[in-house]
């Protein structure tokens, strides 16, 4: 008689269910007046039993209030009332974040579960600057963190656009490499701003977040890691709010607003092997993706994850068009996009800014199809019909806004 097996921890959250997990956590959390973190610190607070939550702020609880009740006027207080947040100043720009060190003490002696989801998720930024913001940070908060007692795991986000320089196609849920010498790479940057791999990534965000993973893993090897890579986010399906997310913070919202701005002829490079936009667009709601991190975190997922659209509902960029196009208002001026599959055309610059749309890469979500099975606030399920109702609403917000700036 062969021996019962021991269940893993994801079917041990599935019997048990995932409030006792957050009974006994206390949390750090980075970038709780961001899109991702401020739907972090809501859940954190309302929708489970958590037992503390240091927040860092930069500067003052007030300045970091005043952007929660603009962020989310109809649940700030609340989380506030629910008395588990407490406060942390610092700044990632320094040694130790520059916290206090009573306060690193008690982080020392208190936290087991750390998620760093601040960054600066700017297309246009320069290398330098990108990697000063969204590499050195999240490397320095390792340093700190491996020095916490309690810790039972280390959330870092990343993206699934850090492997952008990979052909279209599969993505699989590991590491990926292009840097022969990260630590090499990260001092060239630093020193003449510029790196021979940039042109190969989407972005400088992706290639800081590629980077940031392999300094990860080779300075901290030892750290209970779990790298979070979400694909485009987007206007949160529920929680805290339908629609919930900064406007500079869901990349399709803002992109939509300079289409329309943009009335007459684009020239568009189709993805290779289509002739038109039918690659898919792969986006998925803010609250699932914390949902998803929560989840993980009970679950003491380690290693890397893809967060994207086959959790949810898949799009093809041509279905984002025609939702832009068929809620416009009467009259209004639409622009004609124009594919061609000759890559010598130069093309629109929308679409130099948003590279991934003509993309068309499959991310494997395969460590994270249990979480569809899961119930109560952290909940994956969604119908189509929600779906299509959020993009109508988010697209007709736009358009709105569109309107109002022609008053102006």
């Amino acid at each position: 008689m062969s021996a019962p097996t021991t269940p893993s921890r994801e079917e041990e959250v599935m019997k048990t269910g995932y409030a006792r997990f957050f009974e006994s956590q206390t949390v750090f959390l980075t970038g709780s007046t961001g899109s991702l973190g401020g739907c972090l610190l809501y859940k954190l607070a309302l929708q489970l039993p958590t037992h503390k939550i240091f927040v860092l702020i930069r500067t003052s609880s007030l300045v970091a209030i005043e952007k929660w009740k603009k962020l989310m006027p109809q649940q700030a207080q609340a989380i506030l009332s629910s008395g588990k947040v407490h406060f942390v100043v610092g700044d990632m720009r320094q040694s130790d974040f520059g916290i206090k060190e009573a306060d690193l003490k008690q982080l020392q002696q208190e936290v087991t579960l750390v998620i760093h989801a601040a960054a600066n998720i700017s297309f246009t930024m320069d290398l330098k600057d990108a990697v000063k913001q969204n590499c050195l940070p999240p490397l320095e908060l390792g340093k700190i963190a491996s020095r916490f007692r309690r810790l039972k795991l280390f959330i870092q986000i990343s993206t699934a656009y850090g492997n952008s320089f990979l052909p279209d196609g599969y993505v699989g849920e590991k590491r990926y490499s292009i840097v022969e010498d990260p630590e090499q790479e990260l001092a060239q940057i630093m020193s003449s701003g510029t790196s021979p791999n940039e042109a190969r990534f989407s972005s400088t965000y992706a290639l800081a977040k590629h980077l940031t993973e392999w300094l990860f893993l080779k300075r901290y090897p030892l750290l209970p890691l779990l790298l979070v890579r979400p694909t485009i986010f987007g206007a949160a399906l529920r929680d805290p709010y339908p629609l919930y997310g900064p406007p500079n913070s869901t990349p399709m919202r803002k992109f939509a607003e300079f289409l329309v701005a943009e009335p007459g002829t684009q020239i568009w490079h189709a993805t290779n092997g289509y002739k038109s936009g039918m690659n898919t667009l792969d986006e998925i709601p803010v609250d699932f993706v914390a949902n998803s991190c929560l989840m993980h975190a009970a679950a003491n997922t380690q290693g890397i994850v893809h967060i994207g659209s086959q959790l949810y509902h898949q799009m093809t960029f041509n279905d984002f068009l025609g939702l832009v196009n068929n809620n416009a208002p009467p009259g209004f001026p639409l622009p004609t996009i124009v594919f061609t599959e000759d890559y010598s055309v130069p093309q629109h610059f929308l679409a130099e800014l948003v590279k991934v749309a003509s993309r068309n890469w499959t991310f494997d979500c395969g460590r994270s199809y249990w979480l569809k099975q899961i119930g109560g606030p952290l909940s994956l399920a969604s119908c189509k019909h929600e779906m299509e109702s959020l993009n109508v609403a988010r697209v007709k917000e736009v358009y709105e806004k569109h309107k109002q700036r022609a008053k102006l």
